[in-house]
């Protein structure tokens, strides 16, 4: 006999469920908080700043994603192998592969004694201050420390 649960939803009463489905479930309940906490703490760090800075401007939280945070952080640790600060797509371009589908991208890129000091240089600088304040709403950090430095990048879209 089936019971009422929300609005034009049913259920049976006694539902069993198979034990090989709940394993299966809760592997995937446990990839799914692995996944959503994979940003080191630098990474986090940087995206605190960016929806620290829009909030007190009145502009909504950016969301940030493993896809944009990895692509951030392979580029970050490229930049910090090379030794050259420069965009994704070389010199001051933006490469876009690897990120969804996306109606606008910007990415900042800098080489700085902290990832405070970075954020700051960035605020200061007022195309980078414009990808941070954008209108985007998702964002991607990555962060490598390499002796007194620390290379950084933030990749920045807006979902369609």
């Amino acid at each position: 006999m089936p019971t009422s649960i929300g609005m034009n939803a049913t259920m049976p009463m006694h539902t069993h469920m198979n034990p090989r489905r709940l394993a299966t479930i809760a592997i995937a309940v446990t990839l799914a908080l692995v996944l959503s906490s994979c940003l080191s703490a630098n990474q986090t760090k940087m995206v605190n700043y960016v929806n620290s800075s829009r909030r007190h401007v009145g502009k909504p939280a950016m969301k940030a994603t493993e896809t944009a945070s990895a692509k951030a952080q392979r580029w970050a640790e490229h930049m910090a192998a090379t030794g050259v600060v420069e965009h994704s797509g070389g010199g001051s371009r933006m490469s876009t592969a690897g990120l969804p589908t996306w109606c606008a991208a910007a990415e900042n890129v800098a080489k700085a004694l902290s990832t405070a000091n970075a954020h700051d240089l960035w605020m200061k600088s007022a195309s980078h201050k414009a990808n941070i304040l954008g209108n985007y709403n998702r964002v991607g950090t990555g962060v490598v420390r390499k002796g007194n430095y620390v290379y950084a990048v933030q990749v920045f879209y807006r979902t369609c």
